[in-house]
């Protein structure tokens, strides 16, 4: 929290003492600066000035429960200011509490919409949860207040790359670099875009032009470019990158795993992935609520029951709209690679990860009023409550451009859709839900071997995520035993072996004929903005099917866990 020099010093006293506050922080005279804080406000309670250098007196002892009540009491003495929410906000995501900094910063914008400070950092909240589009809106609304700054640009242009709108990425980007010619970050995701668009020679230029300014600034490019010669077919000049390095992160951890597991070296590459899961994890605050989600998921099953399910309401069809078509599966399971095929097609759009699922939760939570828990609210609400969500959900689809590019359907591939998919099947109750379902313990191989956080953050250990999806796998059981499940069963491995069969099984459920490009999915001219984009600009192959047998000790302990799932999916124990 920056010290401020605003106060007004003609004839005021508190005024004067917050001056030499103030320059008692400056001079690491805390002790000082605290003493004439607490007098400011004895006598004036509400004082901003006293209040921000009570903060920094806090935040330098180590005291951040007291730096929150004084933020949070200055916010309430003047809500119209800027300060205090920016301070509060950096706070709590210092603290790992970005659902609490979130809100702070939101209410920072309903109390004045043009706060560019509050936009920028909603805008990075955001991109950290990947949800980009909304992402790209907040780091949009900065800009348009302070102008083209590098560090905006650098944040929309990544954004913007990560949705799958690489052409206008490009144009950020280089932008930014033009602006700051020494910042490191647009030139590294100027290398990524040219790497995931398949050119490679670009992608090399980009990323020498990036190792230069790293060298400046004491750091290198050593994990971005092992990752470039891994799409370039080198596993062995990727791994020499980062075999000899000293320190790793996690993500240098995984992808190092990701190369021994290519080259054979199994039992290395799962120690890695091990090592690298507990890093980020620790390191982003990011752990599963074994027992809240096992809770909720209790919730919904027993609500969302064969009876209950055959009285609640449906909403009618909006035929003057693009339809959604829903994709659900673990992550890692062949989902990206379903929305692929079906976006091949002249009349499905590719729509991608979209919130809009989980974001119906939490209106379906406040629609009686009442207070009572999800999903029970929905026992009381009124009955034109389907319709509120349809068209909740279809308002969000506009604004991330869905209803209006030409085609009559739009593919939402969110994983946590599976959870709250009796919401979705109840808003449309015409649209498809197509389950990709894959072999569980390959499923688990690959999670380990990914960085993701979809799940309830399930994915940064074997025991959680084997959990959530035996949880899931569950409940989407029965959902379907309740008539709001999927309706439509695609396996992973069978689509592998007959790709022309299954696809025309797949269209034949949603309702349409095959297109002869759909078989060619690989060749599409638009890259998804997914972490599969790699392996789905490769034709149909065989390679993943099985790789767990190359772990099958590592994976002892999940083998349990998820054997109903394997029985469900008819793959042998």
């Amino acid at each position: 929290m920056p010290a401020r020099e605003d106060a007004n010093l003609t004839g005021n006293e508190p005024a004067r003492r917050i001056l030499a506050a103030r320059q008692a922080l400056k001079e690491r005279r805390i002790d000082a600066a605290a003493t004439i804080a607490g007098e400011v406000l004895l006598e004036q309670p509400d004082n901003l000035d006293a209040l921000e250098v009570k903060a920094l007196v806090a935040v330098a002892h180590g005291d951040d429960d007291t730096a929150e009540k004084t933020l949070r009491r200055a916010i309430a003495a003047a809500p119209d200011r800027r300060w205090h929410y920016a301070d509060l906000g950096r706070l709590l995501l210092r603290l790992k509490r970005s659902t609490d900094a979130e809100a702070v910063t939101r209410a920072a914008l309903a109390a004045d919409a043009q706060n560019p400070d509050a936009h920028a950092m909603l805008a990075s909240m955001l991109a950290e949860r990947e949800l980009w589009v909304d992402a790209a809106d907040h780091f949009e609304r900065a800009i348009s207040l302070v102008g083209d700054h590098p560090q905006l640009l650098t944040g929309l242009g990544h954004a913007r790359m990560r949705s799958g709108r690489l052409d206008e990425a490009r144009r950020l980007l280089e932008a930014a670099t033009q602006a700051d010619p020494d910042a490191l970050e647009p030139a590294v995701y100027l290398a990524e875009l040219e790497e995931r668009l398949g050119h490679f020679e670009d992608a090399e230029r980009q990323l020498d032009r990036a190792e230069q300014v790293a060298r400046k600034q004491g750091t290198d490019v050593d994990l971005q470019r092992s990752v470039l010669l891994a799409r370039m077919n080198e596993p062995e000049r990727a791994l020499a990158l980062l075999d000899g390095r000293q320190e790793f992160s996690g993500a240098a951890r995984l992808q190092r795993g990701r190369l021994y597991d290519r080259l054979g070296r199994h039992a290395e590459a799962w120690n890695d992935w091990v090592a690298g899961k507990a890093q980020l994890a620790e390191r982003n605050g990011r752990r599963y609520p074994a027992e809240e989600v096992a809770g909720q998921a209790r919730s919904l099953a027993a609500f969302f029951n064969p009876t209950r399910t055959a009285q609640l309401p449906r909403a009618a069809r909006r035929d003057e709209v693009p339809q959604p078509i829903f994709i659900i599966g673990f992550p890692r399971s062949g989902t990206t690679l379903v929305e692929q095929i079906l976006a091949s097609h002249g009349a499905i759009a590719a729509g991608g990860e979209l919130p809009f699922g989980p974001e119906l939760r939490e209106l379906a939570s406040s629609l009686d009023g009442s207070g009572a828990a999800f999903p029970e609210t929905l026992a009381a609400a009124q009955p034109n409550w389907p319709d509120r969500l349809r068209d909740f959900y279809l308002e969000r689809a506009q604004g991330y451009g869905l209803l209006s590019g030409g085609a009559g359907y739009f593919t939402d591939k969110m994983p946590s859709n599976d959870f709250w998919l009796p919401l979705l099947r109840i808003a449309f109750p015409e649209s498809p839900v197509i389950f990709m379902r894959r072999h569980p313990l390959d499923i688990l191989t690959s999670v380990m071997a990914h960085d993701m956080t979809h799940g309830f953050h399930c994915g940064y250990r074997l025991e959680d995520a084997a959990r959530h999806l035996a949880l899931v796998d569950g409940l989407l059981h029965g959902y379907s035993e309740g008539g709001v499940g999927p309706t439509f069963e695609l396996r992973y491995e069978s689509l592998v072996a007959d790709q022309a069969g299954e696809t025309e099984r797949l269209m034949g459920a949603i309702g349409m004929p095959m297109e002869p490009g759909q078989l060619t999915f690989h060749e599409r001219a638009e890259v998804s903005p997914t972490p599969s984009y790699a392996q789905v600009r490769e034709p149909l192959n065989d390679r993943s099917i099985g790789r767990w047998r190359n772990y099958a000790a590592q994976l002892e302990p999940a083998r349990g866990v998820v054997a109903n799932v394997m029985a469900r999916g008819g793959y042998a124990p």
